[in-house]
């Protein structure tokens, strides 16, 4: 069967993570203005890609990246050429020639896939189709999918937060001027083109070099080429094909409640939400699970939360999914499902015996178990190992006529309690990283000689929670602008001057009552010097909350620091860190007897007179 749709309607993002849900095989191509670009999945798997470039191969994608030599390349080449419509994919046939070693194989495949999604996943236009029935490939390459996942197959979840994050980082340096090399000049063609053709027939076919299946184009169109995605790309149709499978002995309204719950958790958030791109910053669930319903619904009901989510019901690629998430500093939660010993699935022993080396070698992980309702001992063995919670999942043998309903229910509070979860991980890890920064700034404080890069180091750590940030020095009558980082750059570009601003002191605001109290203020404000002096010359921000902090020293403000989110929402900004930080950056000023620029202009121009500086310095 094959699905045909329109870009527009349905982004490549969700196209791809539908089939990685739904656990499809075939073949998915991705037709636009600048040519096609096809990507082949095994069970929901990316087993081989073909980028948009034709010279962007896997072959060349090793030489370049140094894993084999030229030399290897066309002996492999030529052991594919001789071996006709039984060849192998090219890195297949390199392993087995003991040219590639396994890992560093798969890291090539990565990079290609990676580069292949990135060059699609900012089209606005274009068109898609799956094609499920390409499973064995042609009569004069008859290599079928199925084979080539068993010799290389890709976490589809994990390569795509790589390729989005490789799309994010250069988009950003476009729009930063800086220069972006192509794909091409990066892992362009390493051979001859005379000698490509001679060796791997066209150069436009997805997997002559890559996955031995040179006649791929050649496969037979079963639908048009054009259709619109009403008429032809359903995800819900996908669903239902899934639930027919896994849910075959009810009824067909059964099967359409259920089928409907999925529909309804389609809508959310997703895996494109930039914000949970950073590294970090993703939630990530891993299922150990053989349930073919449970694995579809929970991946199903966690993408809408924007949660990455990991399958498997092998015990030794466990921790290689722990460790992939891991590397990209997020810390997964863990679900182990109900031992299930009457089919086979899933032994009593296996999951406890799993759950124990996980928690030796991974403390830190949050661990989930699924239970049956009836076994009491084995929930409270489960709390007893250390398990965070243990959910009584419903059975089709004992749930009878409620089982469907059960089953919704169970997802729903399933769902609602993972999100508690990945809320409540993220609460001490956002306060221990805050931490550890504060104290990075404190030491970096302690050894600096001079107030001017005490108050650079004060910026910098500022515009590390707010878009735009300015230091202000305080004179008799008004706060003259230092220096400032985001105004008309790029936060990274680092401080610029901001001489040119100058807010007066002698009418009641804001900014004058922080001054002569020395407290800082964080909240909405309203103020009319605010508006009239400084958003006039840089604009107002999209959210009226703005920050101001005193740097003081022996009781005296001698400069202010700003601080608002630019074009931003507000996110959650640790005051009293803040607080500490700006307590801190006093200290030096005066232990040390400095007398640097701050403090120059200070005692220049606040005079004993001055209302700034009764009670002497």
């Amino acid at each position: 069967m094959a699905f045909t749709g329109d870009l527009e309607h349905l982004h490549i993002v969700d196209v791809i993570q539908l089939i990685h849900t739904t656990r499809k095989s075939g073949m998915l191509s991705v037709r636009g203005d600048k040519g096609e670009s096809r990507i082949i999945f095994s069970n929901g798997n990316i087993v081989g890609a073909n980028h948009l470039n034709s010279k962007v191969r896997i072959g060349t994608v090793l030489v370049k990246m140094n894993a084999m030599t030229i030399e290897d390349l066309r002996k492999a080449l030529d052991v594919q050429k001789k071996a006709g419509e039984d060849r192998k994919p090219l890195i297949t046939t390199l392993i087995e020639m003991g040219r590639l070693e396994q890992e560093i194989a798969s890291n090539g495949l990565t990079k290609l896939t990676e580069m292949t999604i990135v060059e699609v996943v900012g089209w606005q236009k274009g068109t898609f189709t799956l094609d499920t029935e390409a499973i064995t490939v042609t009569p004069e390459c008859s290599y079928p999918i199925d084979k080539m996942e068993q010799g290389m197959s890709l976490d589809t979840q994990m390569v795509l937060m790589d390729a989005l994050r490789i799309f994010d980082e250069r988009e950003n340096d476009r729009q930063a001027g800086k220069n972006v090399p192509s794909d091409e000049e990066l892992f362009g063609e390493v051979l001859p083109d005379e000698e490509t053709m001679v060796n791997a027939g066209k150069t436009t076919i997805i997997t002559a070099d890559d996955l031995g299946l040179a006649d791929i184009d050649r496969l037979e169109r079963k639908i048009p080429q054009s259709f619109s995605v009403e008429e032809i790309f359903d995800p819900v149709e996908i669903h239902r094909q899934k639930i027919r499978e896994t849910l075959a002995d009810f009824s067909a309204e059964e099967q359409q409640a259920f089928v409907s719950f999925l529909k309804k958790s389609m809508t959310g958030m997703n895996v494109r939400d930039v914000s949970k791109r950073q590294e970090g910053n993703a939630d990530a669930l891993i299922l150990f699970s053989g349930d073919e319903l449970i694995k579809h619904s929970i991946m199903t009901i966690c993408k809408s939360e924007g949660v990455l989510v990991f399958v498997t019901d092998k015990g030794e690629e466990l921790n290689r999914i722990i460790e992939q998430c891991l590397s990209i500093k997020t810390l997964p939660i863990l679900v182990f499902d109900n031992p299930e010993i009457s089919k086979g699935i899933i032994s009593e022993k296996k999951i406890v015996d799993l759950r124990q080396q996980t928690k030796v070698k991974y403390p830190q992980l949050s661990i989930i178990q699924m239970g049956s309702p009836q076994d009491s001992n084995f929930a409270l063995q489960s709390f007893n190992t250390g398990v965070r919670a243990v959910f009584p999942k419903p059975s089709k043998e004992t749930g009878g006529k409620t089982f469907i309903k059960d089953t919704i229910q169970f997802l729903e509070i399933f769902k609602s309690y993972i999100k508690g979860m990945f809320h409540e991980q993220k609460e001490p890890a956002a306060v221990n990283k805050q931490l550890v920064r504060l104290k990075d700034r404190v030491l970096s404080l302690r050894e600096t000689n001079e107030p001017s890069d005490v108050s650079s180091a004060v910026l910098q750590f500022v515009s590390e929670t707010f878009e735009r940030s300015i230091i202000f020095v305080v004179r008799s009558t008004d706060l003259i602008g230092e220096k400032a980082i985001g105004l008309s750059d790029e936060r990274n570009t680092g401080p610029i001057s901001a001489r040119k601003l100058k807010i007066p002191l002698t009418k009641p605001s804001v900014f004058r009552d922080v001054v002569e109290k020395g407290l800082f203020f964080y909240g909405e404000s309203n103020d009319a010097v605010l508006k009239g002096h400084l958003f006039e010359e840089i604009g107002g921000p999209l959210s009226p909350f703005i920050i101001l902090f005193p740097i003081k020293s022996r009781g005296k403000t001698i400069a202010l620091i700003y601080g608002d989110f630019g074009r931003k929402e507000p996110s959650p900004v640790q005051t009293d860190v803040l607080e500490i930080l700006t307590n801190q950056a006093g200290s030096p000023l005066w232990q040390r007897g400095v007398r640097g620029d701050l403090l120059k202009i200070y005692l220049f121009k606040n005079p004993p007179s001055s209302p700034f500086a009764k009670g002497g310095i």
